[in-house]
């Protein structure tokens, strides 16, 4: 998406609905392709003055149709594979990062919808990527696979990004990815387009939590920043504290699902309504709420990565 005669300094590639399950994800991206068209009641402004974008509108559209079905608990694609463990970016075909759900494949980019993503967002070249996800709220930047370290490059600039758009847009975690929730995640975009491409801005969100959830994990997030010593933490993009422990056990985040435990609960201990109404919104207001909200999240993203260029 381009705007005739515009000099754009940011390019912003986005890719939603990897997982099948998280329907809101591609919906998200059709409200914010209407919104840059000037569709909607959310005002782009001068965006696309600055910035252009590649947007994969459904990156799982097989596994989408049997969710679409009533198999809402799917998250892998037709072979079973989970595309956001099918990266070549410290890749591990190991079992031992959960069940069938993240299963990571053959082998890197073993599967045609990542190496179809790959070739796309290679030949863009984006200074901007964003994969968009639900189930939980959260706000996440590299490292995945690594517990132990952030990224470096360009580490400031994506933790004060994060920051602002938490205090409007989410009121959620936030923070280096596999440090924040405690689970090395290999093999993910997130991780890939940061290292591989050398992109300077490399995010995943997860932006839809059903109410029952989320009121939850807000007011037990509100309790964690209160106080002063998580706080400060928190302010360093520095999660992985005991005194996150138990939010993040309550509230697991999809993109970097890792649990067997966590997979067997949402295939059994849950019926199919249960698992729809964690990864989406079940009536219009809320569906339109979430649309709008992240669309102005988008456009805010955009803009001020493009202001610091």
């Amino acid at each position: 998406v381009t705007k005739p005669g515009a000099s754009p300094k940011n390019k912003m590639f986005m890719l939603f609905g990897e997982h099948a399950r998280e329907l809101i994800s591609p919906e998200s991206a059709l409200h914010f392709l209407q919104t840059l068209c000037g569709e909607t009641s959310v005002k782009p402004g001068n965006v696309l003055d600055n910035t252009e974008f590649q947007i994969v509108l459904n990156g799982n559209p097989n596994s989408r149709k049997k969710v679409e079905g009533g198999d809402y608990c799917l998250r892998v694609n037709q072979n079973g594979v989970d595309l956001n463990r099918n990266w070549d970016e410290k890749w591990d075909g190991s079992s031992a990062f959960g069940g069938p759900d993240t299963n990571p494949g053959s082998a890197p980019f073993s599967e045609s919808e990542t190496q179809i993503f790959r070739d796309l967002v290679t030949d863009y070249g984006p200074s901007t990527f964003l994969t968009v996800h639900s189930g939980t709220m959260g706000m996440y930047m590299p490292w995945a696979y690594d517990m132990e370290h952030l990224a470096t490059r360009n580490n400031k600039n994506m933790r004060e990004l994060l920051v602002n758009l938490d205090k409007q847009y989410c009121q959620c975690p936030y923070g280096a990815a596999g440090k924040e929730v405690g689970y090395s995640c290999p093999g993910t975009c997130l991780d890939y387009v940061y290292d591989k491409l050398n992109c300077s801005y490399s995010f995943a969100f997860e932006i839809y939590t059903g109410h029952m959830y989320r009121d939850d994990l807000k007011s037990r997030w509100e309790e964690k920043m209160a106080d002063e010593k998580t706080a400060l933490l928190q302010s360093n993009a520095t999660l992985a504290h005991a005194g996150y422990g138990d939010l993040f056990r309550k509230h697991p985040s999809d993109f970097i699902q890792v649990s067997e435990e966590q997979s067997e609960n949402l295939r059994h201990a849950r019926n199919a309504m249960e698992c729809f109404s964690q990864f989406n919104p079940v009536d219009q207001m809320d569906f339109q709420q979430t649309v709008e909200n992240w669309s102005n999240a988008y456009l805010d993203m955009a803009n001020e990565i493009a202001a610091k260029m």
